[in-house]
This record gives structure tokens, C-alpha cells and sequence, in this order.
């Protein structure tokens, strides 16, 4: 963790974003966006499947409404001591808990710094025929201070184009009227007309090449007019749910610096690879380094399974029953993968080539802590008799980039012909996360710790 006299750009933190926020600076980040997981999202919100984000699932459900709000104020307290005195935050919420939330901000903020509700509309199918179409989400826009000209916004940058209608009328009556008075000799802006606080922004399609699986991901151009009203080239820009990297890409395209923080790894190294596409290589802190850390009880046996899925390139599997035994599987020869977050041995295997001949598989890869003699002498056994061959693959081995790189290419070759966004898509889930399982998963974990 960076000392907290010192807040260094280019960061990706995993963990708890309220811990993390407390070891930063006050008045040290320009620019605040935060996209936390709705108060209507229960049933997308778990994402990843880590264990540190079912964790922080239960802190942030085990009551009402009035929970939330709670566990909302602890971080945007913080994120006010980290902005600068010309800064501003946007919280980005949809109606279940925006009139909440404003309430708690008021109270944070100050009711005075309360800039604007902006309306994200944008179209889409799916209405009930019992009410209007909700077709918005909402940001809120606070500023650290509450005089004039005090905080950044650039309008030039965000300037909308003016209606067909205006841009009629413009050509023959060159008048404006605001009140009882009449402005004589009006002229259009050339770059467009002061922007509103009703965004019409389309969310990215299914079939967009840049989506990435995120359930919530954002539009850039979202994003962009954000990042460009409210900041300068060369502001610090902080995401306290960074997701996907959307806000961090942003950023980074319109030379801005940034720190990004999530509670999931595997966000984290989806936001490091769509870095990397962009040329950055970001400094990453909270991440497990050794076999010390991917053994220990902070990483849980499923947020294991996803750690070693996105190294070796792979996706993972979602059910967590009827799966026949497979965690996940490679991207391009869709051979089969096991986990282990221990010493794997012969009952593992044996385990393992069952649920390679129910999947139809012949070729299949074993990750572990380690592998036993008679776990070795297995494999030989299964090549040589059914001609079923098991990849062994120890866990330590996928911490080091240049051995990871070699252990990929040798497992599906053709992988680092790929491209960034086809290894990304293929690697996020791409149907929901049962989150009744993990939650049930946890709270076992939970009581086994108890006793």
C-alpha cells in the first residue's frame, strides 16, 4: 500500500475500498466517479464469484435499505476527505435508492454542493404494461465546493449539437429570449449548445466488440463526459468500483492519470488487461504473490478457481452443481480444467479423469499446490492405458508472467494470437452467477471458522 502522505497514479488496489481510501491523502484526487452496485442489483451485483466480493454481498444485504445507506456513507465520507476543493464527485444510481442516497450526500456534502441529477436515458426492449418504461439511470453531481467558478467544468468539451429545430429557427431569427428580456444578434456556438442534464447515451449492445461480459459495464462516451467536464489534463481520477476499467480507459485516453480499486481479482486483472491494450502496464497492489497467499484462508476456494482460470486464459465454469467436475475450460481447445487449492493426489485424479470421459474430453488440465508420486504415477497409468492425457500444472508457477506466458502457449496454442478484447469477453461469466450458492457457500465458510 502506498504511504498515505503519498497517492501514486496508475494504481490498481484490490480489497475493501473504505480501507484503502483511509490510507490515501486528503484533497488528492480531482475527479470522484462511482458506479457502486445498485441497491435493485441483488441478483447481478456478484459478479466475479470471488469470495471477498460474496463477503462484501453480505455486509451490504443482511438488512434493508437502511443497511446500504450505511455501508454507502462509510465510503463516500471517505471519498470527501480525498477530493481536492475543486473537485467533484458523480454517483452513478438508478431509482431504487437515488433519493436515499442523495439524502446521505446532502448530509456529507452539504446540501449547497449538490450540482445537478443527471439522467442517463437511453432505449432499450423489455416494458411492463402496467407502467411508463424505465429507460434511466440517474448520476449525481457533487461539487467540494459550493461557490461559483470555485470547481472545474469545462463546457467547450461536452457541448451537445443543437436540435434540427433550433438549428432552423437559427437561420432566420438571430434573438433570444430569457425572461422579459430579448437578446438581439444571438449566435450559435459553432462547437454546439450548452449541454443538459439529460444525457442520451445508447448502453453498449450485446454484439458491441468493445463489451467485455461486465454485466454493468458503461459506455465510454458516458464516461467521457464526465472525465472531460469535470477535470483537466493531468487530474487524478479515482474509481472506487472500477469493475472493467471502463472509467480507468477513459481516463487514460483523454490524458488524464487515475487509481482504480475493486474488491474482485479478477476485475482487477480484466482492468490490467484492457491497460495493457492501451499500451499501460499498471503498478497493482492487494494481488496474491505467492503460494502463501493462494493457500491462505483470505483466498477462498472459488476465488482460487477464478484466479487460475483468468491466467491460464480460460473460461470458468458457473454452475456449481451438474458440472461433471470441471471449473473451467481453455478458450481455444476447450480442453477441461480442475482446481485444487491443495497437494493433489491419486483420488483427485481419479476423480478428474471421470469427469474428463463424462465431458468427452481426452486431454484435460489439473492445477494444484502441488502433485503426489502416486498422483504422477496415475497420469502415467491413464495415458498409457486409456490414452487420457492430464496437463499438471502447479499453481506457483502461474505468479510469474514470463513462466505463465510459456505454460499457455504450450496448453492451447494460437493464444497470443488472440486479441485483447476476444481474451476478455471469454473470460468474464456470461450468464449469471447462482448467488444463492456462493452466499450459502460463504456463510458454511463462515460457521466451519466458528467452530
Amino acid at each position: 500500500m502506498t504511504p498515505a502522505h503519498v497517492l501514486k497514479p496508475g494504481m490498481l488496489y484490490r480489497g475493501d475500498n473504505v480501507k484503502i481510501l483511509k490510507q490515501m491523502p486528503a484533497e488528492s484526487v480531482d475527479l470522484v466517479y462511482l458506479d457502486p452496485p445498485f441497491f435493485s442489483n441483488r441478483n447481478y451485483e456478484v459478479i466475479w464469484g470471488d469470495e471477498a466480493e460474496v463477503r462484501s454481498f453480505l455486509d451490504r444485504w443482511s438488512g434493508g435499505i437502511e443497511v446500504y445507506i450505511d455501508w454507502m456513507r462509510d465510503r463516500i465520507l471517505e471519498l470527501h476527505r480525498v477530493l481536492a476543493p475543486t473537485g467533484s464527485l458523480y454517483l452513478h444510481c438508478d431509482w431504487h435508492a437515488s433519493h436515499y442516497l442523495k439524502t446521505m450526500i446532502d448530509e456529507v456534502f452539504g446540501y449547497r454542493n449538490f450540482q445537478n441529477e443527471i439522467v442517463w436515458y437511453y432505449r432499450g426492449g423489455g416494458v411492463s404494461k402496467f407502467r411508463w418504461g424505465r429507460r434511466h439511470d440517474v448520476l449525481l453531481y457533487y461539487t467540494k465546493s459550493h461557490k461559483k467558478g470555485e470547481w472545474t467544468f469545462n463546457v467547450d468539451p461536452v457541448r451537445m449539437e443543437y436540435s434540427p429545430e433550433s438549428q432552423e429557427r437559427l437561420k432566420y431569427k438571430a434573438r433570444s429570449f430569457r425572461g422579459d428580456k430579448v437578446y438581439e444578434g444571438y449566435r450559435p456556438n459553432p462547437l454546439g449548445k450548452h449541454p443538459d442534464d439529460v444525457w442520451s447515451i445508447q448502453p453498449l449492445m450485446p454484439s458491441n466488440r468493445k463489451r467485455l461480459g461486465y454485466p454493468t459495464q458503461k459506455p465510454e462516451d458516458l464516461l467521457k463526459n464526465v472525465i472531460l467536464a469535470s477535470s483537466n489534463p493531468g487530474d487524478l481520477i479515482l474509481d472506487p468500483f472500477c469493475g472493467c476499467g471502463t472509467t480507468l480507459s477513459v481516463a487514460q485516453q483523454t490524458q488524464r492519470d487515475w487509481v482504480g480499486i475493486d474488491i474482485s481479482p479478477r476485475a482487477i486483472d480484466v482492468c490490467e488487461d484492457r491497460l495493457k491494450a492501451l499500451g499501460i502496464r499498471p503498478e497493482i497492489t492487494g494481488m496474491p504473490t505467492t503460494v502463501e497467499d493462494l493457500s491462505s484462508s483470505e483466498m477462498g476456494w472459488h476465488e482460487f478457481q477464478n484466479w487460475v482460470c483468468h491466467q491460464l486464459h480460460a473460461t470458468v465454469s458457473v454452475k456449481k452443481s451438474d458440472d461433471y467436475g470441471v471449473d473451467g475450460r481453455m478458450i481455444l481447445t476447450h480442453d477441461p480444467i480442475q482446481v485444487k487449492q491443495h497437494q493433489v493426489g491419486r483420488p483427485d485424479v481419479d476423480a478428474f479423469q471421470t469427469a474428463m470421459e463424462r465431458a468427452g474430453s481426452d486431454r484435460g488440465v489439473m492445477v494444484g499446490l502441488g502433485f503426489s508420486k502416486q498422483a504422477r504415477e496415475e497420469v502415467a497409468r491413464a495415458r498409457r492405458r486409456k490414452n487420457i492425457e492430464i496437463i499438471f500444472c502447479e499453481a506457483e508457477s502461474l505468479l510469474k508472467s514470463e513462466q505463465r506466458q510459456h505454460i499457455v502457449q504450450q496448453l492451447q496454442p494460437g493464444d497470443e494470437q488472440l486479441g485483447i478484447d476476444e481474451i476478455l469477453a471469454a473470460m468474464v461469466p456470461k450468464q449469471q452467477i447462482p448467488v444463492e450458492d456462493l452466499i450459502a457457500s460463504e456463510l458454511r465458510r463462515q460457521r466451519a471458522g466458528a467452530s
